[in-house]
């Protein structure tokens, strides 16, 4: 189920309103220089949630590692099964924000993406006091607030408390908020040695209740467009029953548990940092950090089917009275399938990094070598079942043959596991002449993983069981199965080197080299195939030129970005009964070629305009597959050199902003060009923007006020999937199609007022 869990993911998204200006700074005179972070990105701008992350595309499926930092570690091990999301946002309670380089993240963590990075707000000699308040036009009630300042003799305090209570921009009729998260911090601060020692120590606590569903109905025309279904409005109208209640097929037990959506949904974190930094004489800088994890994750995902149209001889009833009909009633008409995820996860870990930096008497070389030493134990217990409800606003929940779930768990998954992460890296930037620069890391990774689970198959190209008790059929659970146990340990190397060279003043040539090696981590055993245990290989290449002026700041490259082995589990619905889903572990490549150029011109005062514009070709290698359903459908598909689904081939960020007086004008406007909707690449959603503008008003040092708008131009923006649609080739059945997907948030104007004191 890992490209479930991955479509969810990868969502565009961005952090909350108060962090949304960051995104259009002006550059700073290190936009080349810095390897380390990355410039002029705008990631705190999104379409679809206004308080997670965005994800970057990098023309691969993202990666499941750290995506988000805070205080110099991941906020968690991994993004599964406890989302980083979940427990952490921007906030007041940050005194910085940025993003790690693609290399740096190779060097620091083994993977190759963009990962946040956030640091703590820390005590200071003098008091000061950060509050935030946000709402929206759709009651939106957001607030944010930091204190930091002095004790005595050296330390210091901050605390930090935020609230989000968010109904959402379509009223879902089972639940009053969207998102329900309260997170509080606190940490303690000493400096000695005229600062030159510092020693900080953090908690969080986070308690977030996500219940929101961005999908709605819609007729897919046939040309990439789409238009509105039956008076249904995409991103107003609920598009779950108010009926809350799903009865479930335990995974572990076998038995029959019913719950409600609002009370199943749950996320909760502790965590306690601690961090050791000195400065020596000599200028050296020794960092340790150090923290320890607590997370529990209980989802109730309702990922869109596909849909259908019911007779009277397909068994489908109302599941309770509903708009004149009684329950048992016989339902004719069309019906959307819903795959639901009941998971609960947890993990405990204790990560530790530790990093000497300095820099030779000349000051030609910054050198650094680091170490981390990771610890992980996690779980999941993921129940699954397929369900079915009416297309309508605040739809009704159906039955099939009498049941409210129908496929149960035949995609269930359990491990218990634990992994190791023994890693030293260093890196060193060169200043070789004064035209040429040069910066280069390795890093070496010792990883240990194993516990235990419910695998049927023990080698990945096995066609028959070895426990045939733990194939996953119809009301598996792993009560009436075998546990099994899993272990491996790898070496998982990673390098980049970066390089730049001065033509003339202010223009040169650039280039990048990124490796990582990564292998299977311990989610990759939750189901009931053992996975290819080959070595996922990253090869990032690029190189082109930058020219800065007083006025411009420009970087042209083209680029080759490689992943062998990407493993998933991924859901192919029976094009002939919308209900026959299977799951099918899946192994193979992805290569994109890609020129992308970015720029910052500053022609006036005041004035900045930030301009991205990517082409690229994100294409499947030795992609093969072969669908069994339980009517006896089979057949093969070669999907290589097919575009990736749910990835453009053109990108374009427009980011102007003007600074006069008191105020700040800013928008920012992102194309995405057409998105394959299968995997055959039969069928595809138009090209579309997402458009952000706002005004800021600093009324004097301590208050200011923000008016932002979210969707100027109010698109549609669907996306998604027919699921009965991604193993077609003929796709004469699908125009006019009714089909359901995710959308862009509507056209939303927020309020934000800021005080500082």
């Amino acid at each position: 189920m890992k490209s479930f869990r991955l479509a969810a993911l990868l969502t565009a998204t961005a952090l909350a309103v108060p962090m949304a200006t960051m995104a259009q700074d002006e550059a700073k005179n290190d936009t080349i220089n810095d390897t380390k972070e990355v410039k002029n990105r705008n990631v705190m701008l999104n379409a679809s949630s206004d308080n997670q992350p965005r994800q970057i595309s990098i023309g691969l499926p993202s990666s499941l590692s750290a995506t988000i930092y805070e205080d110099g570690l991941p906020v968690s091990y991994n993004i599964w099964p406890c989302l980083p999301y979940l427990y952490w946002t921007g906030s007041a309670q940050h005194e910085s924000m940025g993003l790690m380089s693609l290399g740096e993240s190779a060097i620091k963590n083994g993977a190759v993406n963009y990962a946040v990075l956030s640091k703590t707000r820390r005590g200071k000699d003098k008091f000061e006091g950060h509050v935030n308040y946000t709402t929206n036009t759709y009651n939106l009630q957001r607030f944010d607030m930091s204190l930091a300042g002095p004790i005595a003799n050296g330390w210091s305090y901050s605390l930090g408390a935020y609230t989000n209570l968010d109904p959402g921009t379509n009223k879902l009729a089972d639940i009053q908020y969207a998102t329900d998260m309260k997170m509080f911090k606190a940490a303690l601060s000493k400096e000695w040695n005229d600062g030159r020692g510092k020693f900080n120590l953090f908690y969080r606590y986070a308690n977030n209740k996500n219940l929101g569903d961005t999908y709605g109905p819609f007729i897919y025309v046939g040309d990439g467009s789409v238009k509105e279904y039956n008076g249904f409005r995409l991103g107003k109208d609920g598009f779950l029953p108010g009926n809350g209640q799903i009865t479930y097929l335990d995974v572990m037990t076998g038995k029959t548990n019913t719950i409600s959506r609002k009370g199943g949904v749950h996320a909760m974190n502790n965590s306690l940092t601690a961090n050791f930094n000195y400065t020596f004489l000599n200028g050296m800088n020794l960092d340790i950090t150090s923290k320890y994890n607590y997370a529990n994750n209980y989802m109730v995902s309702m990922a869109l089917a596909g849909t259908g149209k019911a007779t009277a001889a397909d068994g489908y009833t109302y599941a309770y009275d509903f708009d004149g009909h009684k329950a048992g009633d016989v339902f004719e008409g069309n019906y959307n399938s819903r795959y639901m995820l009941r998971d609960i996860g947890w993990t405990r870990n204790w990560m530790t990094t530790a990093e000497l930096t300095g820099k030779s008497k000349d000051h030609a070389h910054s050198w650094r070598i680091g170490a981390n030493f990771w610890w992980d134990r996690e779980g999941i217990q993921a129940n699954t079942g397929v369900y079915a409800h009416t297309i309508e606003a605040n739809p009704a929940w159906l039955n099939h043959n009498g049941s409210q779930e129908f496929a149960a768990n035949t995609g269930g998954e359990y491990y218990d596991g634990h992994e190791t992460k023994l890693a030293f890296y260093a890196s060193d930037d060169w200043q070789v002449t004064n035209r040429w620069w040069l910066s280069a890391g390795v890093r070496g990774e010792y990883y240990a993983m194993g516990g235990k689970n419910a695998m049927a198959y023990l080698n990945a190209t096995d066609k028959t069981p070895t426990y045939a008790e733990n194939v996953r059929g119809l009301n598996y659970s792993v009560n009436n199965g075998k546990v099994t146990r899993y272990s491996n340990k790898w070496f998982n190397p990673a390098a980049t080197i970066n390089t730049r060279y001065t033509i003339a003043k202010g223009f040169g040539l650039v280039a990048e080299y990124v490796y990582a090696m990564q292998h299977p981590n311990s989610q990759d055993f939750a189901g009931p195939y053992m996975p290819i245990l080959d070595a996922v290989n990253i090869h990032l290449g690029r190189a082109g030129i930058f020219w800065n002026t007083p006025w411009m700041k420009l970087v042209s490259q083209v680029s080759l970005i490689q992943q062998s082995n990407y493993k998933s589990r991924t859901q192919f619905t029976n094009p002939n009964n919308s209900s026959d889903v299977v799951t099918i572990p899946i192994t193979n490549d992805v290569q994109t070629m890609g020129w992308t150029t970015d720029v910052v011109l500053t022609p006036f005062k005041g004035f900045t305009f930030h301009g991205l514009l990517t082409l690229q070709s994100p294409k499947y290698k030795n992609f093969d597959v072969t669908a069994n359903f339980s009517d006896g459908t089979s057949k093969s598909y070669n999907f290589n050199d097919k575009i990736t689904t749910g990835v453009s081939k053109t990108i374009i960020e427009l980011d102007p902003s003007y600074q006069f007086d008191k105020f700040r004008v800013w928008a920012s406007f992102r194309y995405q060009s057409k998105q394959y909707i299968n995997k055959t690449n039969s069928l595809y959603f138009n090209g579309r923007w997402e458009t952000f503008g706002g005004v800021d008003y600093n009324m004097n040092k301590h208050v200011g006020f923000s008016v932002n708008v979210v969707n100027i131009l109010n698109q549609k923006g669907c996306s998604g999937s027919i699921g009965s649609a991604d193993l077609v080739e003929d796709v004469s059945a699908y125009k006019n199609y009714l089909m359901a997907g995710s959308y862009i948030r509507p056209f939303t104007v927020e309020f934000a007022a800021h005080i500082n004191f």
